[in-house]
């Protein structure tokens, strides 16, 4: 009889554990089966998951680095919406990514996409970069990345203190000068222009002067350049000095 039990319930445990599948779990399942027997005749896909901080600089090059080491691909958006049976979405484009990274390496991706952007680079000498495309550098002397906005306010106001006359009324961020340029590769300056805003009309008086400070300010500092991948490359950049 106790023979009989255990038998009974074993056959009970294997039935609901095959019960609490359902068909997106199932259907999960088939997927990744579909993508290890691809992976065993070569058959590589790699997927790019695109939406969710995506980087496409150097697509192209990726893509023909793939294809050398016999890798196709394809991209699949990505919705910020989630919903409850996410989880078993793109099942066996998840499962061969897993492999692929498992044959060469978790650095391979990684190593490849970092190579691509010097491509990139290298193939358009000519391209201006954004600040966020670029490495996460300072690009004002003697100073962090996370600080180098603050530090060349105060050193532009060391240099320009606020002058005589000026009306100040306690509100930050609205009045202000700023001057948008080019630092290129070899550190020089670009198309420069700067412009000036105030909250109290009675300081356009000092719109010239303080134009023509920050100019002379931004010409005379030796920017260091903007890099992606440690390669120098020709990029934009605001420099904006706040007033009371």
């Amino acid at each position: 009889m106790k023979i009989k039990s255990a038998l009974f319930l074993a056959a009970i445990t294997m039935l609901s554990c095959h019960q609490k599948k359902n068909g997106y779990e199932i259907d999960c399942d088939d997927q990744k089966k579909q993508a290890q027997n691809d992976f065993n005749y070569k058959n590589y896909t790699w997927t790019n998951f695109s939406g969710l901080g995506y980087d496409y600089l150097g697509e192209k090059e990726f893509i023909e680095l793939l294809n050398q080491n016999h890798i196709k691909t394809q991209q699949i958006p990505i919705s910020c919406v989630r919903f409850p049976n996410d989880q078993y979405e793109n099942c066996r484009e998840i499962e061969m990514n897993r492999l692929i990274l498992k044959r060469f390496g978790k650095k391979f991706i990684d190593s490849l996409r970092f190579t691509a952007k010097q491509l990139f680079i290298k193939n358009h000498p000519d391209e201006i970069f954004s600040y966020e495309e670029c490495d996460d550098i300072s690009r004002y002397p003697n100073s962090t990345a996370d600080n180098q906005f603050e530090k060349l306010q105060t050193d532009y106001l060391k240099k320009f203190p606020t002058p005589q006359g000026y009306k100040s009324k306690k509100e930050k961020f609205y009045s202000y000068t700023s001057a948008s340029f080019i630092i290129t590769k070899n550190g020089k300056i670009k198309d420069l222009s700067v412009k000036s805003e105030f909250q109290n009309k009675k300081n356009n008086i000092f719109e010239k002067q303080f134009n023509k400070q920050l100019k002379d300010f931004v010409l005379h500092t030796q920017w260091i350049p903007g890099r992606i991948n440690g390669l120098n490359v020709d990029s934009y950049y605001h420099a904006t000095i706040h007033y009371d």
